[in-house]
């Protein structure tokens, strides 16, 4: 998804674009979350188990994440493509406007094919 937004003019990284992991396989959340602190960069994500596992370091990190929500966690790379496409424009006010809110959740809701995407403040 980071390729695909890249292409339409989005700064956005994999972990294999950052210097300190980009000969790795993998990255823990316990890594990276510093790391997106440090840099104030956005974290999108996905993970239902990341926004729970990691809540404390999150909050004491100050980390901006914008959690997308997948029914049943699933959704396709599509629609997940989908989503934050439409909801990036007004994330990023968001930030600029309301800094004090650092977390947002995205969501599809509608009936295929007409289905539209919804951006909300998310409390942890």
């Amino acid at each position: 998804m980071a390729r695909a937004l890249n292409l339409v003019g989005y700064n956005t990284l994999t972990f294999r674009d950052i210097e300190e992991f980009r000969d790795r396989e993998s990255v823990l959340d316990e890594e990276i979350i510093p790391w997106l602190a440090k840099n104030d960069v956005i974290w999108v994500h996905a993970d239902d188990n990341a926004k729970r596992a990691h809540k404390k370091l999150i909050l004491a990190e100050g980390v901006l994440t914008l959690w997308i929500y997948r029914p049943g966690g699933k959704l396709s790379a599509k629609d997940q493509l989908r989503i934050l496409a439409y909801v990036l424009p007004a994330l990023l006010q968001y930030f600029a406007e309301k800094p004090r809110q650092r977390h947002y959740r995205a969501y599809a809701h509608g009936q295929p094919p007409m289905t539209k995407a919804t951006l909300r403040p998310l409390i942890l």
